[in-house]
């Protein structure tokens, strides 16, 4: 076999295992001890940031039974006793969903608007995670802990966007389909 055959296989099992690997990263940091207080119980979102990211550039790299399993290993991770598991992959995976159905609306569009739909996308996801542990447990849950992870979440976004975007920097970054070239074959421009 050819060295650049070789390459190019590795470079295509890379680009593959790539968003799954960075989601696998992100699952494991919400259970890093850090020394901030209060921080480290405001950093489950961070999954759902990852998810919604590569959702806007290659939603098929983020195939559902990879947010499925990362979903239920999330939580088994945080959750105690009795908490309802697979709910967060019910999220990433309806996430996912929402993202590739409003793509028009989210890509080749500014940063701003990008950061709105994360927004109510985020908001979504935190109400359908409270409403179901606490139908779950069927106790009255205190909505405080949800609506500090969405705020840490939502600050956190333009800080990790664009390394998530410089991660995946060889995919279709933000670009619509029908502005990504209008040259026929033999034009230049000059």
């Amino acid at each position: 076999m050819r060295a650049d055959g070789i390459l190019a296989a590795l470079d295509r099992w890379g680009r593959a295992a790539l968003p799954g690997s960075v989601l696998l990263f992100f699952v494991l940091l919400t259970l890093a001890p850090l020394r901030a207080p209060y921080l480290s119980d405001t950093l489950p979102l961070l999954p759902a940031l990852v998810v919604f990211q590569f959702s806007l550039a290659t939603p098929e790299r983020l195939p559902g039974p990879l947010l499925l399993v990362m979903g239920v290993l999330l939580d088994l991770l945080l959750g105690g006793p009795g908490a309802p598991v697979g709910v967060s992959a019910l999220g990433f995976v309806l996430i996912r969903a929402a993202v590739i159905a409003n793509r028009r609306y989210l890509v080749g569009v500014p940063f701003l608007f990008q950061w709105f739909g994360f927004c109510i996308l985020m908001f979504g996801f935190v109400v359908l995670v409270w409403a179901f542990t606490s139908l779950w447990t069927w106790t009255a849950i205190d909505p405080l802990p949800a609506i500090m992870q969405y705020l840490v979440v939502v600050v956190f976004y333009p800080l990790l966007a664009p390394l998530l975007a410089r991660v995946r920097a060889r995919d279709p970054l933000n670009v619509p389909e029908l502005s990504r070239g209008t040259a026929r074959p033999g034009e230049t421009t000059s």
